[in-house]
């Protein structure tokens, strides 16, 4: 089709768009005044009407994303997005391999500190990991990406080959301690023997009553969140102790810090994730250059509430303030620049921590908050979700249940009001329960 020179686009050339914090992300590519996903370049998901940019994306409940399908106008290698944010459009040389297996290496123009470096992702299918793929593809690392669902991660292996990094994908299971050994020496083989960040984000959730959720159910998040990040510390270990050095980062959650009632597996294994994750630096005297990093976010706007595990009859979403799913990765990357100890992400998390300080009893508010909002919820049918097997549907990072536009910070604040309330009110209940002697 004809180019608009309007446009500032040129024949043949390919053009991947800037992405900035509080605007959507366009992880594909223009050619031709066609847009792709991936340089496999089957199917256009966009495409250029003069200067207008129109893109068929579409929400969690299939809808459009952008009315009539306008995202924007482009004009001078800058996409004009409908709220008046401006994206930089930039010249992409992609390499389209014959074989993904056999795939020649796509180097980036990152020449940092990570430039090369072999790092491991579980769960990099979707939500969190599918974002920490693309960070670090972006700074030039030697990508193995590790999930149940091999379609998935062909697609995140492509984004990753856009945006600079080479990338394998290893079909894996987290629960099985066999397939997590292969993963760490598939990853070595490809490093050239070492394995330089490991990153264990593989998770599953299963929310309802503790006695209407079956056994099976609490057993699988466990192996999945708990048992998961062990067994990947396990097969990286002896890597980091003979190359003296390596980097383990473990995505926990604020629910490492204040229980969340009706979820008591996923409960269960964040509170063992932190003392897993203490007890392994206890162990790293005389290994000053390995590391084990924790993440600490607040809710994300992730698929994990449309695709977890539901025993409540009752439909479920985030509670507010859901954050983007991209700033857990960047404190990923922040933390294999500089590794820490803890790291939280988001103001919510940050509250949160606090209050598992002031009053230990505030699961008792937390409870009964959840109670309430759950019997105000739509009916819905109960499911295993993916719990036992990848989940059906798009993968993608974000789960569509996050507004455009940031929280302003008197909305932030006002949850720390109500939270800090809760506080007192579970003090006084806690008071008011005190056997008298």
């Amino acid at each position: 089709m004809m180019i608009d020179s309007a446009t500032g686009m040129s024949p043949g050339e390919r053009y991947a768009v800037e992405s900035q914090e509080r605007t959507r992300s366009f992880c594909g590519f223009f050619l031709d005044g066609k847009y792709y996903l991936g340089p496999e370049l089957l199917t256009a998901v966009g495409w250029l009407e003069g200067q207008t940019f129109i893109y068929d994306e579409l929400d969690a409940l299939g809808d459009p994303v952008f009315p009539d399908r306008v995202a924007g106008t482009i004009e001078n290698l800058t996409l004009v997005l409908a709220d008046g944010a401006r994206l930089k459009l930039h010249p992409i040389p992609v390499h389209v391999p014959k074989d993904m297996h056999a795939r020649a290496p796509v180097m980036g123009k990152n020449n940092g500190q990570l430039h090369g470096k072999t790092v491991v992702i579980t769960g990099a299918s979707s939500g969190i990991g599918r974002a920490a793929a693309h960070a670090f593809a972006e700074q030039s690392t030697r990508l193995v990406l590790a999930a149940r669902d091999e379609k998935a991660l062909a697609e995140v292996v492509e984004e990753c080959a856009v945006r600079g990094a080479q990338a394998i994908a290893v079909k894996t299971d987290v629960t099985h301690g066999d397939q997590m050994r292969a993963l760490a020496e598939k990853a070595a083989a490809f490093g050239n023997g070492r394995i330089d960040i490991w990153i264990n984000n593989a998770g599953v959730g299963a929310v309802g009553s503790f006695e209407n959720t079956p056994l099976e159910a609490h057993e699988q998040v466990l192996q999945t969140d708990l048992l998961g990040y062990l067994r990947g510390a396990h097969v990286a270990w002896p890597y980091f102790k003979g190359q003296k050095s390596g980097i383990l980062i473990n995505t926990l959650s604020l629910g490492s810090w204040v229980a969340q009632p009706f979820a008591a597996a996923y409960s269960a294994s964040k509170y063992g994730l932190r003392g897993l994750t203490e007890a392994l630096r206890g162990e790293l005297v005389g290994y000053p250059n390995i590391h084990v990093c924790d993440i600490y976010p607040a809710v994300m706007d992730t698929p994990g509430f449309r695709d977890g595990a539901n025993f409540t009859s009752h439909a479920l979403t985030p509670p507010p303030p859901v954050y983007d799913p991209r700033q857990v990765a960047r404190a990923m990357v922040a933390c294999a620049l500089q590794p820490r100890n803890s790291t939280t992400v988001g103001a919510a998390a940050t509250i949160a921590r606090v209050a598992h300080f002031l009053l230990p009893a505030f699961p008792q508010v937390s409870g009964w908050l959840t109670r309430t909002a759950l019997q105000r919820a739509p009916h819905s049918a109960t499911s295993s979700g993916n719990l036992f097997g990848p989940a059906s549907g798009e993968r993608r990072i974000e789960g569509g249940w996050r507004q455009t536009r940031r929280l302003p910070y008197w909305l932030v604040a006002a949850s720390a009001a109500l939270l800090l309330g809760g506080v007192v009110i579970a003090r006084k209940h806690s008071t008011n329960n005190k056997p008298h002697n």
